[in-house]
C-alpha cells in the first residue's frame, strides 16, 4: 500500500511495514533575534562532554547528536508555539517504528519513497530503461513519470512488430494479432488514462501520481502477457521428452492434413 496524504495506513516509507499513520499539523516559531537554524559536529559535541561547566551535559549530547542524525524528532523540553499554521506542509507518524515523514501538500518530501515499481524481467532493456527513470522521478514529477512509462509502452509495441508511433492503431493491430482480451483491455485503459494525447516529449498536464502508479503495474502485466509467459510456455513445450515432442509433431501434422483434405 503507496504512501498517500491523509491515508489512515500505509507502507511506511521508513521500515516497510504497513502500519497505523497519525498525523501533525505543523506551525511557525520563529527564532529569537539572534537564533539560527544549525546542525552540529562532532566536535561540537566533543566539547560540550568535556566542559565541565554544563550541568548534565548528556541531555544537552543527546539533543546534538539527535540534530547530528538529520532525522525528524520532537524535543519534548520546548512546548511553546505560536498558533500561526503552516498550510500544506504535513507530518506523518509511523506507528510501528515511530519515524516521520514530511509531505508538502501531497508530495512525499522526506524520506525519498521506497521505489516498489521493479520491472519485469523480461522488459526489454530499452524498455526497461524508461521505466526505471520513471520510478526515479515518480514523486517529483509525477507526470514526466507517465510521459516516461506511455514513451515505454510505444517502444514495447516495437519490440513486438508494431511500428510504435501512434499507440491506439497499435492497440488495435495487436488485438487483430489475438492479444489476450484482458492485455487489450490494459492497453484501453493507458489510452483512456491519457485521452490519447501522449506521445514521445509531449506531457499531459492531467497525469497525477494515482495515473502514474497504475500505469506502472500496466507496463509490467503487457510485458509478461506478450513476452514472459510465451517464453515460459516455449521452455515447458522444449523440456518434454524427444519422444514426446516427435508424437506432438506428427499429430499436428496429421490434423493439418486432414483439415486441408476436402473430403474429411
Amino acid at each position: 500500500m503507496r504512501p498517500a496524504l491523509g491515508e489512515k495506513s500505509f507502507s511506511c516509507p521508513h521500515c516497510g511495514a504497513i502500519s497505523h499513520q497519525t498525523w501533525y499539523k505543523t506551525f511557525t516559531h520563529p527564532y529569537k533575534t539572534d537564533d539560527r537554524p544549525f546542525i552540529p559536529t562532532a566536535a561540537h559535541i566533543d566539547e560540550i562532554k568535556s566542559d565541565r561547566r554544563i550541568v548534565a551535559p548528556f541531555k544537552v549530547v543527546e539533543w546534538l547528536e539527535r540534530k547530528l542524525s538529520k532525522k525528524l524528532f520532537v524535543n519534548l523540553e520546548t512546548n511553546g508555539y505560536s498558533e500561526t499554521e503552516l498550510c500544506n506542509l504535513s507530518v506523518s507518524e509511523c506507528y510501528s517504528c515511530h519515524a516521520f515523514a514530511v509531505w508538502v501538500a501531497d508530495n512525499l518530501l522526506y524520506p525519498q519513497a521506497i521505489q516498489v515499481m521493479v520491472p519485469n524481467e523480461d522488459m526489454p532493456a530499452d524498455v526497461r530503461a524508461d521505466f526505471v527513470e520513471a520510478a526515479s522521478i515518480l514523486e517529483q514529477s509525477p507526470r514526466g513519470a507517465a510521459a516516461l512509462l506511455r514513451l515505454s509502452l510505444q517502444k514495447l509495441t516495437v519490440h513486438l512488430g508494431l511500428k510504435g508511433k501512434k499507440l491506439d492503431e497499435d492497440i488495435g493491430a495487436l488485438f487483430k494479432l489475438g492479444l489476450d482480451a484482458r492485455v487489450h483491455q490494459a492497453l484501453d485503459v493507458v489510452r483512456v488514462l491519457g485521452n490519447e494525447a501522449v506521445h514521445p516529449g509531449r506531457i499531459d498536464l492531467r497525469d497525477d501520481k494515482a495515473t502514474a502508479s497504475k500505469l506502472f503495474d500496466i507496463v509490467n502485466v503487457i510485458v509478461d502477457a506478450t513476452i514472459s509467459q510465451p517464453k515460459h510456455i516455449d521452455a515447458l513445450y522444449k523440456s518434454l521428452p524427444d519422444g514426446a515432442l516427435n508424437a506432438i509433431k506428427r499429430r499436428d501434422g496429421t490434423n493439418q492434413n486432414e483439415s486441408n483434405d476436402p473430403a474429411s
